[in-house]
């Protein structure tokens, strides 16, 4: 069993131990459960959720593609800029943030987009895409941007879809949380990539790589030690919860990719 794997959100106070928000049976009904989405819905009143226990998230008809089929997430993390990968050998991607800045995606569309609070959803670069490109839009944790949920939803329609983690492990950012979607949509076959951490040589300090952002510094300094521990919970958990279904590390070897050591 992995050091700490039964702390929550709901028997622990501390987020960086605490890699669940709560129990598969709570989700759903938890903190971060249907209540908590429906207080971030400004114009669709009728939205019907959907749960596994791991993934909360509105029902759209375009979901259902993502069912047996061969999913690439692109994260931001540099192997996604410095190791080789084809996104036409997939039928579906997945990504998010400032993804279009990444040379390879950039005129592609990619099919699902996680939009996080570091992005601003009113700016050139991000309705340029989004107005010419029929991606649908993830918002899986923008409840203090509530300008930015009603710009979407606005903006989009019913291309946005509100949506709950359960994983929550911090170190790792939102890259789990693409997974655990994908999974979760039925995909049989999940490849990630940019999907990575920090060196073994980290300096808190220091501006890390990044694929979508140059110079980017983050504002989270978390060890390269608590990278590995919460890979490793990712892998337990993973293995645990969706046996039949295939997680490739496309960054394995990268020295950001932390993964490889989990």
């Amino acid at each position: 069993m992995i050091k700490h794997y039964d702390k929550t959100w709901e028997n622990c106070s501390n987020k960086i131990i605490a890699s669940f928000v709560s129990t598969r049976e709570n989700f759903s009904s938890g903190r971060r459960g249907i209540r908590w989405l429906e207080a971030q819905q400004y114009f669709k009143k009728d939205a019907v959720y959907k749960s596994n226990g791991e993934f909360l998230y509105e029902d759209l008809p375009e979901l259902n593609k993502f069912k047996n089929s061969k999913v690439l997430i692109v994260g931001g993390g540099p192997s996604a800029r410095d190791v080789n990968w084809a996104p036409e050998k997939y039928d579906y991607i997945i990504s998010l943030n400032h993804f279009y800045n990444l040379e390879k995606l950039k005129n592609m569309t990619v099919d699902l987009a996680f939009v996080g609070n570091e992005v601003n959803t009113k700016s050139k670069e991000f309705l340029e895409y989004f107005d010419n490109n029929p991606t649908l839009i993830a918002v899986e944790d923008l409840e203090h941007r509530p300008s930015h949920i009603r710009n979407l939803q606005q903006r989009y329609g019913n291309r946005v879809m509100l949506c709950s983690s359960r994983i929550q492990c911090k170190s790792l950012g939102a890259g789990p949380k693409l997974i655990v979607c994908a999974l979760t949509l039925g995909a049989k076959q999940v490849d990630v990539i940019g999907i990575d951490g920090v060196p073994k040589n980290y300096n808190p300090e220091s501006i890390q790589e990044h694929s979508f952002e140059s110079n980017k510094k983050w504002d989270k300094k978390y060890s390269y030690d608590t990278h590995i521990h919460h890979y490793r919970t990712l892998n337990f958990y993973l293995k645990e919860t969706f046996p039949n279904q295939i997680v490739n590390n496309l960054g394995k070897g990268h020295p950001y990719n932390c993964w490889s050591h989990a």
